[in-house]
């Protein structure tokens, strides 16, 4: 585990390994960096002495007694603890409905990509409605919805609930990758897992700055996209491993009927951003309520964000699309502009969308519109650029950022629905590398 910042604690445990005990010492640190820094950012809990016992098949070997600081390194005891391949934590949004990856272990970095389940559906879906442990013995697409699992090879899933002081927090399930069959004693272990982070969850520490950065900008950004008729949706939304960005998405109804589509960015980091993001996400709402062209609502959101935040900038796609569907109307201010996948195509294309330039240098700036045909079965993709710029090493030789969006289009095809492209973009374009910058994306597909 990587890590910055001074070591805030030792553990040293022995894991079974082949019939023989490992020796291992491990290490706690004060802030992480890689995926446990992810987990940290999103849910720091305070730090609690814990006991965790291996199986009852490995009764003699010593507990493990560990002071953790983040969610990520519980998921790593957890799959010790159950002698699993994967150790996955879901947690409900703020609808209650939904549930969104928070952490997990075995998958490397490219959990982040696992797919939003809604509560009744699929797998983790199923045990949060039942409220009750579930073993899984076949794993296939109806079953389990996250493609990550299913391209792993997972074939066998243990999922229980987890409660905190106010009721139902989210899904623990644990994988494995041989046809393990799951005992009663394994499924108490679970639940003694999931009621340890039940409760540290329940305690975390709502007073951290950073932490209500986040939250603020967590209940601007919608975790789950509303139902339309006639679109298949899906939404992504990853933080920074450090300090917090101005990425954005909204898509709404409007009281034409019309649809709007919303992904932005604005500069710099911390909590100024997020509070700027959430003025110009209800502006530009506001806005799009009185003006049908996406040209004309950008161009008064520049107005707006030169004349009352004169020293910040940002970059905003903004696109309407009305039943059927078949056409949408994009108008974009700096921003990346989006892929389109279409089917029968090996990968996705730039869609063709003039660029514009961004918002809060020019207030009197022309804008203009472009049409974009989203045929049956064809797919947009939106994006921040946290998805696909990269720093370069010095012994690299290529550019990273055009690397990067060669696997994100490559990743993107008509034929998968939303939820699974979206999962296949994520992991494509950030594979096992940090969270550098946010990251949103959402795919908007029209059914063939």
């Amino acid at each position: 585990m990587g890590a910055v910042g001074r070591p805030s604690n030792v553990w040293t445990f022995r894991e079974p390994c082949g019939g023989q005990w490992l020796h291992q010492t491990a290490m706690t640190w004060s802030r992480g960096s890689g995926p446990d820094q992810f987990a940290y950012a999103r849910i720091r809990p305070r730090t609690r002495k814990f006991v965790i016992g291996f199986p009852t098949s490995l009764e003699e070997a010593p507990s493990v007694t560990l002071n953790v600081v983040s969610v990520q390194s519980f998921m790593e005891n957890v799959r010790v603890l159950m002698n699993s391949d994967t150790a996955t934590l879901l947690l409900l949004d703020e609808t209650g409905t939904v549930l969104e990856p928070a952490a997990s272990a075995g998958l490397g970095r490219r959990w982040r990509g696992a797919t939003h389940v809604p509560v009744g559906s699929g797998f983790a879906g199923r045990v949060a409605a039942r409220r009750e442990p579930i073993v899984l013995n076949e794993v296939n697409e109806v079953s389990v919805l996250n493609p990550i699992l299913r391209d792993f090879g997972v074939q066998r899933l243990l999922g229980v609930p987890v409660f905190g002081s106010k009721g139902l927090l989210g899904v623990l399930h644990v994988g494995c990758l041989i046809a393990r069959t799951f005992t009663p004693e394994d499924t108490g272990r679970m639940e003694g897992a999931a009621a340890e982070i039940g409760q540290r969850l329940s305690e975390r520490n709502e007073d951290d700055a950073h932490l209500a950065a986040l939250a603020l900008q967590r209940s601007l950004l919608p975790a789950a996209p509303p139902s339309i008729p006639g679109l298949d949706l899906a939404v992504r939304y990853l933080p920074a491993e450090g300090d917090l960005g101005g990425d954005w998405y909204d898509i709404f109804t409007l009281p034409s009927g019309k649809v709007g589509f919303v992904m932005g960015d604005v500069e710099g980091h911390g909590l100024r951003s997020a509070v700027v993001m959430g003025r110009l996400r209800s502006a530009l709402r506001a806005y799009a309520l009185d003006h049908d062209d996406p040209a004309e609502v950008l161009y008064r959101l520049d107005r707006k964000l030169c004349h009352f935040e004169s020293d910040i900038t940002a970059t905003v796609v903004y696109a309407v699309t009305e039943p059927p569907f078949d056409l949408v109307t994009i108008c974009n201010a700096g921003h990346p502009a989006p892929l389109i996948a279409q089917r029968g195509q090996p990968f996705a294309e730039i869609a063709t969308v003039p660029a514009g330039p961004l918002l809060g240098l020019d207030p009197e700036q022309q804008r203009h519109s472009a049409m974009v045909p989203l045929s049956p079965g064809a797919a947009l993709a939106f994006y921040t650029d946290g998805l696909v710029e990269r720093r370069k090493r010095s012994d690299q030789h290529t550019d990273p950022d055009v690397e990067r969006f060669e696997l994100v289009r490559r990743a993107f095809v008509a034929a998968d629905n939303a939820e699974t492209a979206c999962s296949r973009i994520i992991a494509g374009g950030l594979g096992d590398d940090s969270v550098e910058d946010d990251v949103a994306l959402f795919v908007v597909r029209r059914p063939a």
